[in-house]
């Protein structure tokens, strides 16, 4: 099919979802010329604020409550917002009338001459983007940070950047045709979004189509001690053996030695790759002192390092960066401490395999707060791991009722109807010594509109339990 571009002849484009990238993308057609109209499962009251603010630059051409065949037909492009799934039955029917269907993703990379460095995986991808991002700061590289964190990719077309760097979620790799990064990383893969898959294939075949378009020259960086990637990487591999136009692999690991890339190993990483510019990067480091706890935090240090060696930035500029990053809010967040109880905000762990990182990421007791809106998680998966110094499972908000039942061993006859109410039972069973952790291992659309309203409600609630910052963390 034809990619339709942006052109200076005024054609017909619906914009399907008004998240913040879809309305992104309506501004950016908008401004460029383009007659565009929008569509949305949600009502018209839902979406007053919205569509005032649309119908103040001129969109009034607009459907609300649903998507109905008549509305989509007849269009010259369908862009698409990554919360509304493309496998909707309407998609299959303009598709087959000769409109291309892309997401906001593919929009904005059409568009930008920006070289790209693109990130996915099921858990870690804010922390390394983030750390990612203040590196190329130190490095004083101008760097468009987005995609699914911060900014919508479709404003790094706004200026000129020396570099972008994209966190990817699944559900926006869907909506990619010709999106071509230069460096691909895929931090990890475990079942997620449940919800919106069929199986674990479909939801691997999202991820990884993040190196579809990528050729000879380019780099794909891959998660050694995850059997998923690894398995894909065998046929990428062969693949280019064969002499087939795909990128060159490179691995990271916390776990072993790799053949290509990097492993960190105790206190000492090895780094064996090649730069963008064709220079052999051949080199053992000291390993930095990481002030994110758990493995899993050393593998996304690990990614970002090898990224950034890739890009070319001085290896001194990077170990510093790595040596002063702290984290993000909701990622496992130090709040505070209370009578010898320390408080931690994981609202980010929106999935089970984020869930077992952050437990396994402490070695004191825990009283562990789990819930919110289920995706259809497989709580029964934590039974094992919850064993090892578990003080209290508090179950709370719309999941409580799921988590009980999956898990009825920890249940202490308590079920939170929202977050409130389990803060509130986590101050009062703590004991000094232990850590009380917000993992929740659902969506937070029960109580809040998203995980950082979630995140930033828990932190106001510690504190005004008493909890209080020490040691000079945050």
């Amino acid at each position: 099919m034809t990619q339709t571009r942006i052109d200076s002849q005024k054609k017909k484009v619906l914009v399907v979802g008004l998240g913040v990238s879809g309305i992104a993308a309506v501004r950016f057609l908008h401004l460029r010329g383009w007659a565009v109209a929008v569509s949305d499962q949600r009502s018209a009251t839902e979406l007053e604020e919205v569509l005032q603010t649309l119908a103040k630059i001129g969109i009034t051409d607009f459907e609300t409550g649903g998507h109905s065949e008549k509305f989509f037909l007849n269009r010259d492009l369908i862009v698409v917002s990554p919360g509304v799934p493309l496998a909707l039955p309407i998609f299959k029917v303009v598709r087959q009338s000769g409109c291309e269907v892309i997401g906001e993703v593919e929009l904005a990379a059409r568009h930008s001459t920006s070289p790209l460095v693109a990130l996915t995986g099921t858990n870690g991808k804010t922390t390394t983007v983030t750390l990612l991002g203040e590196i190329f700061a130190a490095a004083g590289i101008k760097t468009f940070i987005g995609g699914n964190l911060g900014r919508p990719a479709v404003e790094m077309t706004e200026e000129q950047f020396a570099s972008a760097i994209l966190e990817l979620s699944s559900f926006q790799l869907e909506g990619i045709d010709s999106f071509h990064p230069r460096i691909a990383i895929v931090l990890n893969l475990t079942p997620d979004h449940q919800d919106r898959y069929p199986d674990t294939q479909a939801y691997l075949k999202a991820k990884t189509a993040i190196c579809r378009n990528q050729e000879r020259a380019d780099f794909l960086l891959l998660n050694r001690d995850d059997p998923e990637l690894t398995a894909f990487a065998s046929l990428i591999k062969a693949r280019r053996q064969a002499g087939e136009n795909v990128p060159e692999l490179l691995f990271f690991s916390v776990e072993q030695e790799v053949e290509s890339g990097a492993s960190w190993l105790e206190d000492k990483i090895t780094i064996k790759a090649r730069s963008l510019d064709g220079s052999y990067l051949v080199r053992e480091l000291k390993a930095p002192l990481p002030k994110l706890p758990g493995a899993h935090n050393r593998s996304n240090y690990l990614a970002a390092l090898l990224v950034a060696l890739v890009w070319g930035i001085k290896e001194e500029i990077i170990v510093s960066t790595l040596n002063a990053f702290t984290g993000i809010a909701h990622r496992l967040e130090y709040v505070g401490s209370r009578a010898g109880v320390d408080f931690y905000n994981d609202s980010k762990a929106t999935n089970i395999d984020a869930v077992i990182k952050a437990v396994s990421s402490f070695e004191r007791p825990l009283v562990l707060l789990l819930g919110g809106y289920d995706k259809g998680a497989d709580f029964t998966v934590l039974e094992g791991l919850l064993k090892k110094g578990l003080r209290e499972l508090i179950p709370f908000g719309r999941a409580a009722v799921e988590v009980v039942q999956q898990l009825p061993d920890y249940d202490k006859g308590f079920k939170a109807s929202g977050l409130q109410s389990a803060v509130d039972r986590a101050v009062s069973v703590a004991q000094p010594g232990d850590v009380v952790l917000l993992a929740p291992g659902c969506a937070s659309f029960d109580e809040f509109k998203n995980y950082q309203e979630r995140g930033d409600t828990f932190r106001a609630l510690v504190r005004d339990a008493g909890a209080t910052v020490d040691d000079g963390q945050l």
